[in-house]
């Protein structure tokens, strides 16, 4: 396979130059975010749990389930 190098024209430097910046850009911002999904991901079971624990802790069921 032969690959064809495309002529460094002024607008293809301009074009490189921006892919670049935004990959630079983009390393910087990228462990920010996994580490806010796990914070909230956390957040929200430890919300689910402590919910489903105070909806149980006062609930007193039925007699008639237990006849």
């Amino acid at each position: 396979m032969f690959f064809r190098i495309p002529r460094l024209t002024p607008g293809y430097i301009r074009y490189l130059q921006t892919q670049a910046a935004q990959t630079v850009l983009q390393s910087r911002e990228a462990p920010v975010m996994p580490r806010m999904a796990v914070l909230l991901g956390l957040m929200g079971v430890g919300m689910s749990g402590y919910s489903s624990r105070q909806l149980t802790q006062h609930y007193k069921p039925s007699s008639h389930l237990f006849r």
